[in-house]
């Protein structure tokens, strides 16, 4: 057995614990068979206590499973252990959270059961797997984002832990209004959405879209977990997860045709949607990860000397990010140079203003170090908010394109102040 795993099982799964979860589960499941049908009924008590033990609670125990173990200083020790990166992950996400699995699968019988006698085996068993997909997926966010910021290393590990919690519960709440219950599953089945110009059905569709998702996230803690263990990361999944996102994103342009007045449809549209999927995960990974000095030093040097498929290989998420959105951009803007060329121009300087909006997360890390994606956070606020809202009040409306992407004038000024902002931060970088 996975040793962590194991160590986990022996910690969190002790019988008084578990019996305790039993006689909880117990003592709700008879107050519920008890009061007024209109009250509560065994399954609805069933799947509020699932709710509880696999999101709710399970989020912070997943959330916990490596920041505990910082607070407790032994996590460096578990660190140079032989234990490999997936199997720690397995064993911190299944270990940790062991405890709340077995409360929520006590649980599970008394949801399915009268499923299937309403509306038959098949489909109750699908809100089975739908009901552990959804609890799997939000601990493996919570610990995902607890990963993530620990590389960040805020040292406010309860503010930290909540928020990792309040990820977990996030992701898991974004389908909860389509599987709230086996009869919403059902009527959501009636319904269909067009991605890529091809009708699926709307159940079926979140369903594989929940489950690849739940994928990928595996995959990101398995990541995140090779970086903590000082196991080098290669750029080709990141790449290929943009790859996925831009991809999914697009498919939606012919729903989003019939919804809303869209201008422009096919491949411009497409790749419209693409680029702003992207350009997200360039601001998200720009905040998240860590921009070390000396780490941005040696890719520069590596560069210099011509090692550039080192340098490729060594790339963090933030910058493939930010070349992705750049190239995706410049194609958009091609595209739309002839037939739009208000919304080419609005592109290009939404680029130019990425560069310097990128710029300012590293320029501002090498100065306050852990507090410089706070302070990147505060100077882009003032940058997009405060001081376009000033220059209305005072009248000068027209000089919006220093700090929002409109018109020529904005394309030259936002990449002349990307511009400046890059060579502030190389410069800061080469010191």
């Amino acid at each position: 057995m996975n040793p962590e795993l194991q160590r986990n099982l022996w910690l969190e799964a002790s019988p008084f614990r578990l019996a305790l979860i039993a006689g909880l589960v117990l003592l709700a499941f008879a107050a519920s068979s008890v009061a007024p049908p209109a009250f509560a009924t065994p399954s609805r008590a069933a799947l509020a206590l699932y709710w509880f033990f696999a999101v709710l609670w399970g989020t912070r125990s997943a959330a916990l499973s490596v920041v505990a173990e910082i607070r407790e200083r032994t996590w460096d020790g578990q660190k140079l252990s032989s234990i490999g990166p997936w199997e720690m992950v397995w064993g911190k996400l299944f270990g940790a959270t062991a405890a709340n699995w077995f409360g929520a699968l006590l649980c599970l019988p008394f949801i399915l059961w009268p499923a299937a006698r309403d509306t038959g085996v098949i489909p109750a068993l699908t809100y089975g797997v739908i009901l552990l997909a959804l609890g799997v997926f939000a601990q493996a966010v919570a610990l995902l984002s607890s990963l993530v910021l620990i590389r960040r290393n805020t040292g406010n590990w309860r503010l930290d832990t909540f928020l990792c919690q309040v990820a977990g519960i996030v992701a898991a709440f974004t389908y909860y209004s389509l599987w709230s219950s086996v009869s919403a599953f059902e009527r959501s089945g009636a319904s269909t959405l067009d991605w890529w110009g091809q009708a699926f059905n709307l159940s079926s569709f979140h369903l594989v879209s929940l489950l690849v998702f739940l994928g990928w996230a595996l995959v990101g803690c398995w990541r995140a977990m090779r970086a903590e263990l000082r196991v080098t990361n290669g750029p080709y999944v990141w790449l290929a997860y943009l790859f996925y996102s831009a991809v999914y994103s697009a498919g939606f342009e012919s729903w989003m045709g019939r919804q809303l007045p869209w201008d422009s449809h096919g491949a411009a549209a497409k790749l419209a949607l693409a680029s702003l999927t992207v350009l997200a995960s360039t601001y998200g990974m720009a905040f998240l990860e860590p921009k070390d000095t000396v780490r941005l030093r040696w890719l520069g040097e590596q560069a210099g000397v011509g090692r550039l498929y080192r340098v490729f290989l060594a790339l963090d998420c933030w910058m493939l990010s930010y070349a992705v959105t750049l190239a995706a951009g410049l194609v958009l803007a091609l595209l739309w140079m002839a037939g739009n060329p208000v919304s080419s121009l609005m592109v290009l300087a939404m680029l130019g203003f990425l560069t310097r909006d990128v710029a300012i997360f590293v320029l501002m890390q090498s100065r306050a170090g852990g507090k410089g994606d706070f302070a990147a956070l505060a100077m882009l606020g003032a940058l997009y908010l405060l001081l376009p809202t000033v220059l209305n009040g005072l009248g000068l409306r027209g000089l919006d394109f220093l700090f929002l992407p409109v018109g020529l004038l904005g394309v030259i000024a936002g990449w002349s102040e990307g511009v400046a902002c890059a060579y502030l931060a190389l410069r800061r970088i080469a010191r």
